[in-house]
């Protein structure tokens, strides 16, 4: 039987979910938290999608290091064979497949088709959104280039998910947290690659600095050839390049001006200095709500 709440036990909840406020101006004030005493020169994934054979075993490794279950999937209705179809909370590496054209220039309309898949997950900004509009401080980024978050300081409040540009996060329902790729912060910490480049066969993922991939992008970009995440919305950690538009795989265009400012300030205006109490009271609000509906869906409105 669901157990009924009360206007004294929801007046409870919201004070105890402004009691958040706090830990988000300590998130601040301590700027970047990393695990690691020595975080070394940022680094970064350059994805070559020429060599990319879609065999998967990045997507294997990504499930098995971080003890991701497997999930129900779907077949793609949007002109791919992409399987599953989208990030989720336990998918946090997507392979795009698409047979497209050649691109031949020289002779339009007449090119025949050929695959393309292209490897892809969290792109751990240079500048996340999801960072700067994280009321708690449950997120944050580490100077080596990770995106990392803390489950136990996630509000639930889903503000990162609506500021990235690629709807990375996703809301974990059974934990109560947001999860993503972390870019194997662990492995990296022992002096290891991330899961999904250690196995891959063809090289398409490689793991460097950021400067040496950007390098590497610049080149390619200078023989002609599609790049991605050198200068989206601030820049990545991971970038990728092909021999056909990204547009092809779905991936949005995006000038240089980051989100972050744009994100923060919304934030700022609309919430003033309430803003970490104003994202506690979202949270328990929608908690809430979600509450008083089964409830009365149960007990045929029954409201104490």
């Amino acid at each position: 039987m669901t157990e009924k709440i009360s206007r004294k036990d929801f007046l409870k909840a919201v004070g105890a979910t402004m009691l958040v406020a706090p830990l988000a101006l300590e998130g601040l004030e301590k700027g970047q938290r990393s695990p690691v005493a020595e975080l070394g020169k940022q680094k970064a994934v350059l994805v070559d999608v020429r060599r990319c054979i879609g065999c998967k075993a990045c997507q294997t490794a990504c499930k098995a290091w971080n003890k991701l279950p497997a999930e129900q999937t779907e077949i793609s209705s949007d002109g791919e064979f992409t399987n599953p179809t989208c990030f989720s909370s336990i998918t946090w590496k997507v392979v795009h497949f698409k047979e497209i054209g050649d691109y031949d220039n020289s002779k339009p309309g007449t090119g025949g088709l050929s695959w393309r898949m292209l490897s892809d997950n969290c792109k751990h900004c240079l500048e996340p959104s999801c960072v700067s509009v994280c009321p708690s401080g449950a997120m944050w980024k580490r100077s080596d280039g990770p995106v990392l978050y803390d489950i136990d300081r996630c509000i639930g409040c889903s503000y990162c998910e609506m500021a990235c540009p690629w709807g990375i996060p996703r809301f974990d329902h059974e934990l109560n947290a947001i999860r993503k790729c972390t870019m194997c912060f662990d492995r990296i910490d022992q002096g290891l690659e991330p899961a999904c480049v250690s196995v891959c066969p063809t090289d398409a993922l490689q793991f460097m600095t950021l400067e040496k991939a950007q390098k590497m992008a610049r080149d390619a970009e200078a023989q002609g050839l599609y790049t991605y995440g050198l200068s989206e919305v601030g820049g990545t950690s991971w970038i990728y390049i092909s021999d056909v538009p990204f547009s092809e795989f779905g991936l949005p265009e995006y000038s240089s001006v980051t989100h972050k400012g744009f994100e923060t300030d919304l934030l700022v205006k609309f919430a003033g200095v309430g803003l970490f109490v104003g994202g506690a009271l979202l949270a328990a609000i929608k908690l809430y709500a979600e509450r008083r509906k089964t409830i009365e869906e149960e007990k045929g409105g029954i409201w104490e």
